[in-house]
Formats: C-alpha cells, sequence, structure tokens
C-alpha cells in the first residue's frame, strides 16, 4: 500500500522553501488525492489558508464533480506511474464560490521504485486572459463595422464594457473644468440621460483626472474612499475608468461601475479601459481612429501570441498556425514540412552554468531564427528548450538546406555568461506533410525523428 504523502518527512519539509516564491499556484496531495500541501499564491488564489484545506479531499477546489473525476481518471490516480504535465485548463473554484478557468500542469510523482508517492499540480488563472481576448476579438468587430456610425460604436463600447468588466453602468463623460457632463451612458434604470452634469469632485473621475492615468476601485466601503462623495450619495462601491484624450489635450474619461462591489481589477483590465478610452478619443478628433486602435489590437494579440523569452510565437499560436497549414495542404495539395528543435543536453546547461545561461541560450536562438527565417516561415516555443518549425511550401529537400544551416548556425555561435564561453547544439527531427495528415501525426512522426537526432550523435537533423 502506498506511503501518504505526510509520512515522507524529508519531502514535506522542504516544500515550504520550494514553493513559497513561486508565481504559479501549487497543490499537492497524497495517493488518496487529500490535499498536503499548498503554497502562499495557490492560498491567494483559492482562499483559503494551508489550514483550512490541509487533509480535504482535492474535489472542494474543482467547480465541477465531472472534472474532478475526470481528472482522477485521466492523470491523478495510482495506475498513471508516468506523470502528464500537458497543461489543460479545468473550471476551479474558490472558498467563497467565485468559479475561474484554470491552466494546469500536474501528475503523479513517483518514488525511486516508480510508485506513486504523491500528486502535484501547478495552477494559473487564465479567465482574465480569456475574457481580455475574446473582448479584443469583439472590439475589432465593432471598429470595424462600417455600417456603424460613431454614436452606435459608443454605445456597443459602452455595453461591451460594461459585460466585460461585470459593471452595469457605463458612461462616456466630457469634463470642462470642475464640470462633468454625462455624454452617453449605459445604465440598469435608465436612470442617467446625456446632457446630466455633476460636479467633478463628487465623482470618481476626479481620481483619473488627478492621476492622468486610468484608476480603479473595487470595493470602496472597505477602502479609504468610503468618505468619497461619490460613495456617500450614488453608493458606488466599484469603478474603474480611463482619461479620454483628444490632439492631446483631456476630454473626459470613459467609466463604468457598479453599486455592488467585485474582484480586485489586474493589469489587462487597466489596458482594457485604456484601449477603449483611446479609440474614443481618437473617433472624437476623427483622426486617424482605425490606425491607431488598429496597431494597439495588434500589440496586444502579438503579446498574446508571444513568447516572452525568445519573443518567438508561443505553443497557442503555433497550435493554431498548424491547423490552418494542414487545411491549406489538404485542399491545394501544398507540401509542408514540419520540424521539432531541441537543445542538446539543456539540463546540464542549467545544472552547470546556472538557468540564466539557459535562458540566454534560448534567447539567443530566437535570434537567429529571426535571422534565418524566410518570410513564410513559422517559428515558434513548443515548450522549455522545444520549438516548432512549420516550412509551408517547403519540401523535404528544401527543408534539409534551411534546417543544417541552422544546426550549423546554433553550433557556432558563442555564448557569454559570466566570463565564461559556452557552445551549444541543438538536434531537429522532421517530416513532410502526407494526406490525411492531423496535427497529432505529424508531430508525432516529427518527433520520432528528433528521438533519432539524439540517438545518433544530437546535434544533426533526421527525417521521418
Amino acid at each position: 500500500m502506498n506511503q501518504p504523502i505526510d509520512q515522507n518527512k524529508h519531502i514535506v519539509t522542504l516544500l515550504p522553501s520550494l514553493f513559497r516564491h513561486l508565481d504559479t499556484a501549487v497543490v499537492i496531495a497524497d495517493t488518496n488525492r487529500r490535499i498536503q500541501f499548498i503554497n502562499p499564491h495557490a492560498e491567494a488564489l483559492f482562499g483559503c489558508s494551508l489550514a483550512d484545506v490541509k487533509g480535504a479531499s482535492t474535489r472542494i477546489l474543482y467547480a465541477e464533480q465531472e472534472d474532478f473525476t475526470a481528472t482522477g481518471k485521466d492523470r491523478f490516480n495510482t495506475h498513471s506511474v508516468h506523470a502528464y504535465y500537458d497543461a489543460y485548463v479545468v473550471r476551479y473554484k474558490t472558498a467563497d464560490g467565485h468559479v475561474f478557468l484554470g491552466e494546469t500542469h500536474g501528475g503523479p510523482v513517483c518514488d525511486e521504485q516508480q510508485v506513486v508517492a504523491m500528486y502535484v499540480a501547478f495552477i494559473q488563472d487564465i479567465s482574465t486572459r480569456v475574457e481580455v481576448e475574446s473582448a479584443l476579438n469583439q472590439l475589432h468587430s465593432i471598429t470595424s463595422a462600417r455600417n456603424l456610425d460613431f454614436c452606435r460604436r459608443v454605445e456597443r463600447i459602452l455595453s461591451l464594457g460594461c459585460k466585460h468588466f461585470n459593471l452595469p453602468i457605463g458612461i462616456l463623460s466630457q469634463i470642462h473644468g470642475q464640470r462633468y457632463t454625462v455624454q452617453y451612458a449605459q445604465h440598469p434604470d435608465d436612470a442617467l440621460q446625456p446632457g446630466q452634469a455633476f460636479d467633478l469632485k463628487e465623482t470618481y473621475c476626479c481620481h483619473v483626472y488627478e492621476a492622468n492615468e486610468a484608476q480603479g476601485f473595487h470595493h470602496v466601503s472597505q477602502s479609504d474612499l468610503k468618505a468619497h462623495p461619490c460613495y456617500e450619495h450614488f453608493g458606488l462601491e466599484a469603478y474603474i475608468g480611463a482619461p479620454i484624450f483628444i490632439d492631446g489635450e483631456r476630454y473626459g474619461t470613459l467609466n463604468f461601475s457598479s453599486p455592488e462591489p467585485t474582484r480586485p481589477f489586474v493589469s489587462q483590465d487597466y489596458e482594457l479601459v485604456r484601449l477603449f478610452a483611446e479609440w474614443v478619443g481618437h473617433e472624437l478628433a476623427r483622426l486617424r481612429d482605425w490606425e491607431a486602435l488598429e496597431q494597439a489590437q495588434q500589440l496586444l494579440e502579438i503579446q498574446a501570441n508571444t513568447d516572452s523569452l525568445t519573443q518567438l510565437y508561443n505553443r497557442h499560436y503555433l497550435s493554431n498556425a498548424l491547423v490552418q497549414e494542414l487545411a491549406r495542404c489538404e485542399r491545394y495539395n501544398n507540401p509542408l514540412t514540419l520540424a521539432i528543435v531541441d537543445f542538446d543536453n539543456f539540463k546540464l546547461l542549467n545544472d552547470t552554468f546556472g538557468h540564466r545561461a539557459g535562458d540566454i541560450a534560448l534567447q539567443r536562438f530566437g535570434n537567429i531564427v529571426r535571422e534565418e527565417s524566410r518570410i513564410n516561415d513559422i517559428y515558434g516555443r513548443w515548450g522549455g528548450e522545444e520549438f516548432l518549425c512549420l516550412l509551408p511550401e517547403t519540401d523535404l529537400s528544401g527543408a534539409e538546406v534551411v534546417l543544417k544551416r541552422l544546426v550549423e548556425r546554433v553550433h557556432s555561435e558563442e555564448i557569454h555568461v559570466d566570463g565564461q564561453t559556452i557552445r551549444c547544439t541543438i538536434s531537429i527531427g522532421y517530416t513532410g506533410f502526407s494526406a490525411g495528415d492531423t496535427q497529432d501525426s505529424i508531430i508525432q512522426r516529427a518527433d520520432t525523428a528528433l528521438y533519432l537526432a539524439k540517438e545518433n550523435g544530437r546535434n544533426r537533423i533526421e527525417k521521418q
């Protein structure tokens, strides 16, 4: 019978120091899926302390019973002796019942005898990211709709903001001195009409104007603002707003509010409300409104699709691009080569020279790819030290030239870390499109070829 995790005292003792400062939630359970450890980030994410949940079933973290059952069947069981760390998304809930989407890596951890000793999960809340991506897509639809005039666009932006921030009141205001005038408004009771005016000091927008920047308050009665005139007169608990500029001059604000408190605002919320306000300002001035919004949206889309370390595409983008390329090949019978690149002995590099050396090696690879890639080639970080290359309109013989040059270039480059000179090598497995290929089948062939490259001495390419 498996020993419960709390009997592995030498491991348990290390857990707080290992995971205390990790900016990802960590949950560790015994083989009966009873919680034995959560780190401070997990305490903040789930709204409970380790003392509150220790010994409880991990079921309390799931929003749905079927997700708990499915993850137990797929990975959190003693028969899964090989850990599964591919990311998956599941609905979790906090101690107060709030449900969020959690991107999760996790699975069983085995002892030296390959017996499952515990389960570990690394969880990140991606709810806001998903919501922001959806809001950006909707914003693009609004701003690119040729059949909508300015008034209709503003109305739809107010509706979009109210829905995204979960705040029922949306206002586009104009401010002259200390006079705050409603220009457009959305209110569940139609209590606000264009032309209504207020003293700026009686609104939370005075803080936006004072800071000249986006501001937000999620629970006013529990903050230093509880004596603010806006709370005393209107009882607004939550607010987020940003200034509107026309030709560099302040025009007013775009803001959203509610009589009910809401979740704390995060950086993406402030970025989104700034983006909304920026569009309105440009549209009011009728100066390059389309270009400004499209550029801002493209920047956000690039950030959402880019690996922060290497500045290459991330796995999410690569998966979508591969699906599109396979469909194009199937329809037009175009050639396509897919390659998987993996750094050789990367763990040894990190262990010997430190993780900074590994990061520099990956960043340098990103630079090499940008210098060597052709305009239609797609390179991105698939995970860890592994990269995926899509070479459209390229058969295996053409890909061989490109990939050999990449291997040679990486090997020829010197990396300097703390006065030490390091050379890295990569191995590449590649394959071509075959009729009926799926994402899994073509990646599997490339992965098999990569394995051959490793087996045959590394620092080389192999095809399958």
